[in-house]
């Protein structure tokens, strides 16, 4: 299994990052006759909590608002983040995620504020973090920190040049399991990245 990788990837100025099947979280919503504003139902009430054991969606709290270059990590090992050329700051476990409809998609809080067919029709539109994985149950890990990033570019005189930076980074390490995994995240934790 591959590792994917995403650039760009921004946090539309909020602090949070959710990641999590959108066709499934609808139904979830449907099924337990929740409302279309799941921003305050899950932000007042212990919905989201709930949700959130049950591997609906995984959220990542204190996110910078910055660029950030995303990868997802199907590999049972070779973590990027855990190069030595690059920087963690954050490795979190304990994540548990349920996929039913073969794909998931790192998105943005706004989203869930009128959480309709329609909004859901505009994340898959307009966000590129998204990967096709089988239906079922997933551990999450996540890691976060500073990676290495090699880009060549054109100079006015037609040079191609060589730049290395230090971007922040999201890597998600998921990992098939049989079963629910067991939730023991602290979905409180702050994932800001210096």
């Amino acid at each position: 299994m591959p590792v994917y990788k995403f650039d760009e990837v921004l946090n539309d100025l909020m602090d949070y990052f959710l990641l999590g099947d959108v066709d499934y979280l609808f139904q979830y919503k449907e099924e337990n006759n929740l409302p279309d504003d799941l921003l305050t139902e899950f932000t007042t009430k212990e919905t989201g909590d709930e949700a959130v054991e049950n591997g609906v969606i995984v959220p990542m709290i204190g996110v910078e608002n910055h660029p950030y270059t995303i990868y997802f990590n199907l590999l049972d090992e070779n973590s990027i983040l855990l190069k030595p050329e690059n920087d963690l700051q954050h490795q979190r476990e304990g994540y548990c995620l349920r996929v039913v409809n073969e794909r998931i998609y790192l998105y943005t809080i706004p989203y869930l504020k009128d959480f309709t067919t329609t909004k859901i029709e505009a994340l898959k539109k307009f966000k590129h973090a998204t990967i096709e994985l089988q239906n079922g149950w997933y551990t999450v890990s996540i890691l976060a920190g500073l990676t290495k990033q090699i880009e060549e570019v054109k100079t006015v005189k037609g040079e191609i040049k060589t730049i290395e930076t230090m971007e922040p980074t999201f890597e998600f390490l998921l990992k098939p399991s049989k079963d629910k995994p067991v939730f023991t995240a602290d979905f409180n934790y702050q994932f800001k990245v210096d």
